[in-house]
């Protein structure tokens, strides 16, 4: 028992001394070093310069060539030069095709901005869960301590009555079974520690030390209300913006397939210079310059099908984005009323655990006294330490859970923002 007691204090000791980290240390590491984020970003990106892309073939290109040769005729001894320049202005006039391109170009812009917003609101919550899982595992590692050091004791005492003769073996090898279960358990919390940290570093990537958790007098947001009617908060969410704009992009894209039946205007001027010296005759000796302007009109005549299934792909992927879309309305308005209840139950539970512990602290002291005036003994006092230790745990880790649900509440409305990291950071104890 002694060694156990012994190994749990330099643990504790060891917190105590490491630097302290709170959730939104944690956080702008998670923000800096999280290639998943790093990633929705450059998809944010890419989706730009996409449309930049696109949206430039609207406008004017111009092409410029140069060409330089020799030639020798073997037959005369002949030899000449011959140098051009040209230059090609090209201007679309009418093509359907590539304005519905820009169309779904820009919306899936629109939808990249959506889906960045609803995954930074997604990365609050998980670096907010992985976080409050070391808190959470460190709370059953502690209460696991309790527990060993109390099923020490009473083994003790059990061997001490069997040596007296007022015990049983029985007494001794159900003591020793407890001891051996929580030893288990022990190990397990131990793990469960070291892989919750494990999660938060590769968050960060770096270590983690010791993190800050709440105080016992953590003041709950019991309750949240909505300051809009649901249907609207549902249409407003980021996960709905960025699939209503993604059909958005496939009706373009059906107005695509479509444009690409049709014919195309595009006006071109061609200005080219050439030169040719170096020759026996005039005719191979001169200078040109000119200038072509063209009006050019294109269209398909036969594609072997493969514009027709062009348009049949555009088709039913304007039937699955308009799917997509009307299950994510129903998802988001779904998980906004769970949010909501799930929120007010930790809450109520919150309250529960307090009073818990209260009842837990008044056996602790009534069995204290009875030890004193030895009208009890040592066992029933850590039994009712370790009971204690448990009901703290447990509200530690509703704390936890209710801190975590109120992010989700705002992940789920779809206005979660660092600032509800500040807020829960603030009741930390550093």
């Amino acid at each position: 028992m002694r060694l156990t007691v012994f190994v749990f204090g330099l643990a504790l000791a060891g917190s105590a001394m490491a630097e302290v980290q709170g959730l939104s240390q944690i956080y702008n590491l998670a923000v800096a070093n999280d290639p998943s984020l790093s990633a929705e970003v450059a998809g944010r990106s890419i989706a730009i310069a996409t449309r930049d892309k696109v949206t430039a073939g609207k406008g004017l290109s111009v092409d410029g060539t140069v060409t330089g040769s020799r030639t020798d005729n073997l037959v005369n001894d002949d030899n000449f030069q011959t140098g051009s320049l040209s230059m090609k202005l090209t201007l679309p006039v009418f093509n359907r095709a590539l304005d519905a391109s820009i169309v779904a170009q820009e919306a899936n812009v629109r939808s990249a901005d959506a889906k960045l917003k609803g995954y930074r609101q997604a990365h609050i919550v998980k670096v907010a869960e992985v976080y409050f899982r070391v808190l959470s595992a460190e709370q059953d590692l502690q209460a696991t301590y309790a527990e060993v050091v109390a099923f020490e004791r009473q083994l003790e005492q059990a061997q001490e009555r069997l040596s007296v003769g007022i015990g049983t073996r029985v007494d001794v090898d159900q003591a020793r079974a407890k001891l051996d279960l929580s030893k288990v358990e022990l190990i397990s919390h131990e793990v469960a520690l070291e892989t919750a940290k494990s999660e938060v570093e590769q968050l960060i990537d770096g270590p983690v030390t010791g993190l800050a958790d709440f105080p016992f007098d953590f003041a709950e947001k019991k309750y949240r209300k909505l300051n809009r009617e649901i249907d609207s908060i549902v249409l407003d969410h980021p996960n709905v913006v960025a699939k209503f704009e993604a059909y958005q992009s496939a009706l373009a894209d059906l107005d695509k397939s479509r444009a690409s039946l049709r014919p195309k205007l595009d006006l071109s001027s061609t200005f080219s210079i050439g030169d040719s010296s170096g020759g026996s005759s005039s005719a191979t000796n001169a200078s040109t310059r000119k200038n072509v302007l063209a009006l050019t009109l294109s269209a398909p005549i036969f594609s072997n099908g493969a514009n027709e299934s062009a348009l049949a792909v555009s088709a039913a992927s304007v039937i699955k984005a308009d799917a997509e879309l009307a299950s994510i309305r129903r998802k988001v308005r779904a998980s906004i009323q769970v949010a909501l209840r799930m929120l007010e139950a930790s809450a109520r539970t919150l309250e529960a655990r307090r009073l818990v512990i209260v009842s837990a602290a008044s056996r602790v002291e009534a069995t204290e006294v009875a030890y004193s005036v030895g009208s009890g003994d040592i066992v029933e006092v850590l039994n009712a330490k370790k009971d204690l230790i448990a009901a703290e745990r447990d509200l530690a880790k509703t704390r936890h859970t209710h801190a975590l649900r109120e992010l989700g509440v705002g992940e789920a409305v779809g206005d979660l923002s660092e600032e509800a990291i500040f807020r829960i950071d603030d009741q930390l104890i550093q």
